[in-house]
């Protein structure tokens, strides 16, 4: 490893693992490492990283949040920062972490400059193969192996959300009979009763047009304790790329790769002339709904998201259990 690494991702769970990773890395020659993690928001300085240990120890330092070093306020802290990516030194290591650089575009130049950047992204919705590996390295990560069907049985209780996949990782792992690989079997003993619990599953089950999938991920993510409005955002964020999509946006515009577009395009082409208008219409409702109504959040989402779901002609009343 450099001796200044930038990790850039939307991800906290996702960089952070990166960073443990790096920090292994650094262990690796068995220097004894002294690790020091700050939050740049509460940054008044740069640590010290110049001073050599009389022990020969090493120094790491892990400074996250480094968008809020943004605006004229913090610009003592970005200058100081910069100053030392210009010269660093060669025994000790600082690890930078950024949600995105939009906002410190300097001095993620300096630090990439001085050493390594590295773009730390989730897999794609639609890449199957990367969120089995992301399930599989946090099996791996406890010290765990785990069969196919164990890391299915996990995704389809988390979904697409890195953090969940985590948490329910690990209480698989402290549940399951240890020194053995791990199950489908030990996954629902554990876990049975917790439906997928990102909101993006209800966002596929819509943009697949079945109801019922869409219904069931709905009750499993709010029984989970997903919150109704973070579940209207990442719908409406999901029918919105659709809808760019269909419309000929490119990447730039949807805000994904060219592969990732392509794939988006396929699935609006399973909605009818004018459904997906409709569809953030009904969704604009629900928000006010849910901000206003007397009726329970839990029957405004059942109704959403099955009318949602269900593929209807422009205009048409809403009626489920007309044959689609």
């Amino acid at each position: 490893m450099g001796a200044v690494v930038l990790v850039v991702g939307p991800d906290p769970l996702l960089c952070d693992r990166e960073v443990e990773r790096r920090l292994d890395d650094v262990r690796a020659d068995g220097t004894p490492t002294t690790v020091v993690r700050l939050e740049a928001a509460e940054l008044d300085g740069l640590p010290d990283l110049r001073t050599a240990s009389l022990l020969g120890d090493r120094t790491c330092v892990v400074i996250r949040g480094a968008e809020d070093l943004a605006g004229e306020a913090r610009r003592d802290v970005r200058e100081a920062l910069e100053a030392y990516a210009a010269a660093p030194d060669p025994v000790n290591a600082l690890l930078v972490v950024a949600r995105s650089t939009g906002r410190i575009p300097t001095l993620a130049k300096a630090l990439a400059a001085a050493g390594e950047k590295v773009d730390v992204k989730p897999p794609a919705d639609h890449d199957d193969r990367g969120w089995d590996r992301l399930v599989a390295d946090e099996f791996r990560r406890l010290g765990r192996r785990a069969d196919p069907s164990a890391i299915a049985a996990v995704r389809a209780h988390a979904g697409t959300d890195a953090g969940v996949i985590a948490s329910q990782v690990a209480t698989v792992h402290h549940t399951a009979e240890p020194k053995r690989t791990v199950t489908a079997e030990d996954v629902e003993a554990v876990l049975a009763g917790q439906g997928r619990v990102s909101a993006f599953a209800i966002a596929d089950a819509i943009t697949a047009r079945d109801p019922q999938a869409a219904l069931m991920a709905l009750r499993g993510a709010m029984g989970a304790g997903e919150a109704p409005l973070r579940i209207v955002g990442a719908l409406t964020f999901r029918l919105r790329q659709l809808l760019l999509a269909r419309g000929g946006a490119d990447a730039r515009d949807i805000g994904g790769p060219p592969g990732r577009v392509a794939h988006l395009k396929r699935e609006a082409q399973a909605f009818n002339a004018g459904e997906l208008a409709w569809c953030h219409d009904r969704l604009a409702r629900l928000d006010l709904d849910l901000k206003g109504s007397d009726l329970p959040d839990d029957v405004l989402m059942d109704v959403a998201v099955m009318e949602l779901a269900t593929s209807r002609r422009p205009g048409a009343p809403f009626d489920p259990t007309a044959p689609r």
